[in-house]
Order: structure tokens, then sequence, then C-alpha cells
């Protein structure tokens, strides 16, 4: 027999290497993608493991593992950030311009045509509404006082043009994208705390700009209202912090925005009703009320000095409210 040449002898090396090398699986095309935008609760603050139990995580997998998505995939952009109020989310570098560069991205993609962002959640607001009590505002030393009407007004304006703003461009971006806005809840809903009617008002105040940007048919969005479902039950759905959801409250305002997705009921589980809903020893505020009853009445003086113009303060934000969702809707 001849001798076996160079090249075929290298040729068949090879073919037997290729045999005995495990299989790489081919590479996934690009899947849809989930954006969310937000401030702490789109983050998960307050909740044990904010990766997995918060409500944008929770949204996720529930999605991912769906109908819709099972065979398709899904990624999640989650570019929430604690602590964000509506001017940082529309900074240059900020939420916003990375979501409308992830949109573009994904839509100059040639190599996928079922990659493009297809859900966008965001919450905002409570931030805006927080800056009230900064160290500058007037609202410290005088909150009936016309300087503080005067700051008020300039949060509430501000927040109304953001969030026209963010999902005007989304919109324009991403046309068959669906948007979803979440709004507040009152954290002391149900606690007895003494803040409890006045965070009310305030949440109402800032779900009246949500609820009139949401009602605008040119920017593509829609309302998901956890407000409701919360009330009564700051003891449950709320962490310890006393301000951001606990596991439970996650849980439900995740189910929310899944219902509002799948165009479905909302169906909150048994087990997250069930938990007492009334306030008692040593629930948040429960000091305060001593404190309002107690025998020699000074404290209760105090609680009336600072209640009352804050009253005054929340009837002025309940009518702005007002005014403000009439002016858009």
């Amino acid at each position: 027999m001849g001798k076996l040449t160079g090249p075929p002898l290298a040729a068949f090396l090879f073919s037997a290497l290729l045999v005995l090398l495990p299989r790489q699986p081919a590479l996934a095309a690009e899947a849809p993608a989930y954006v969310a935008l937000g401030d702490s609760l789109a983050f998960g603050v307050g909740a044990t493991n904010p990766a997995k139990q918060g409500y944008v995580a929770r949204t996720f997998e529930a999605l991912r593992t769906g109908d819709r998505y099972r065979e398709r995939g899904l990624t999640l952009l989650n570019l929430s950030a604690p602590g964000a109020t509506s001017a940082d989310v529309v900074l240059p570098g900020g939420q916003l311009e990375r979501a409308l560069q992830a949109i573009e991205d994904r839509q100059r993609d040639t190599t996928s045509a079922d990659d493009n962002v297809e859900v966008i959640s965001i919450d905002i607001g409570a931030n805006d509404l927080l800056s009230l009590a900064a160290q500058d505002s007037p609202c410290i030393t005088a909150a009936a006082g016309e300087a503080c009407q005067q700051r008020l007004g300039e949060v509430l304006n501000a927040l109304q043009r953001n969030v026209a703003d963010v999902l005007s461009r989304l919109h324009r971006a991403a046309p068959a994208a669906r948007i979803y806005v979440i709004d507040l809840y009152n954290p002391f809903s149900g606690t007895g705390d003494l803040r409890e009617s006045l965070a009310d008002v305030g949440v109402q105040q800032v779900n009246g700009v949500v609820r009139a940007a949401t009602s605008d048919p040119d920017l593509g969005s829609q309302l998901v209202s956890v407000y409701s479902l919360f009330q009564g039950r700051g003891r449950q759905w709320v962490a310890a912090d006393g301000l951001h959801p606990n596991d439970s409250g996650h849980a439900v305002i995740g189910e929310v925005l899944l219902a509002a997705i799948e165009r479905r009921a909302v169906h909150i589980a048994d087990e997250l009703l069930a938990l007492p809903t009334d306030p008692v020893s040593g629930s948040p505020g429960s000091g305060a009320q001593a404190a309002a009853a107690g025998a020699d009445g000074a404290d209760a003086w105090l609680v009336v000095v600072i209640a009352v113009p804050l009253a005054f303060l929340a009837g002025g934000l309940l009518s702005g409210a007002y005014f403000l969702a009439r002016g858009r809707g």
C-alpha cells in the first residue's frame, strides 16, 4: 500500500476531532425586551431579594415563562435607580436616554427580527413630592405659606412636563411597545399613623398628574393603579422602613402590572388578602397617637400646631391635583 499523504491525514484527524468534541448548542437569536424605568420601587427596595422578589423581577419572570414568551424568550433591562426623581429620568445619560438607545439598537439589529422592546413600565413621582421636605424648602417653616404653595406648584408642573416628555419620546421611538405607568400608594394607610391623611392627599396629587398624562391618547401609555388596593393595608404590604413594599407588596404590584399587560382581571392571592389590616400596638404612629392623647395636653397641642397648617396645605394639594388632572383630561 502507498503511504498516506499529509493533507488526507490531516483531514482524517480533523474529522475525528469533530466527532469526539462535545457539540455546542447553537447561539439563540436575541429575544424581545422588557424595559423598566423608575425609582426604588422598580429597583425592588423593600423586597427580601430585590433582584428576584421586586415587582419588576416578578413581572419579568411571569412574562418570560408565560405563553407569550416561553418559546421566543424575553430579556429584562431594569434601568431604575433608588432615589430617582422625574428630573433624573430625563437627564442626559439618564434612564430615558438609555432606554431610547436600547430601543434604537434593537431596531437597527438586522440579525434578528424578534428582538425589539415590547414592554415598558415606569413608576416615578414619589421622590419629586419628597423634595417639599428638603432642607431648603419653604414648606419646612411655613407649610401653609405662599412660598410653599409656589414650590408645590413648581414641583407638580415639573413632574407633569417630565412624565409627558418620557411617555412621548418612548412612544415615538417604539410605537409598537406597550407602556405602563404605575401610580403611587399611601404607605401609611391603615397604620393609624398621624401622617396617613396628609400622605394620602400628597399621593393623590402625584397620581392626578400620572392619570392626566396616561389619559392623553397621543402618549400611548396605560395607567396601572395600585392605590386602591393598598388602601388600609400599610401594615400588610409595606416593609419595615415604613415606605417601600415588602415581598407581599411587590407581589401585589407585580400582579396588577402583569394583569394589565395580559389584559385580564387582577387576581390577588387569598393569603395576601387574609392578613389583618387594623392598627395594633407597636404599629407605626401608635406612639404619636399616645402622645396626642397625653394627660398633660402638651403633646396634643404640638400635634395641633403642626397638623393644622399641614391640613391646610393638604386642601391646596387636593384642589391642585383635581384641576391639573382636569386640564390634561
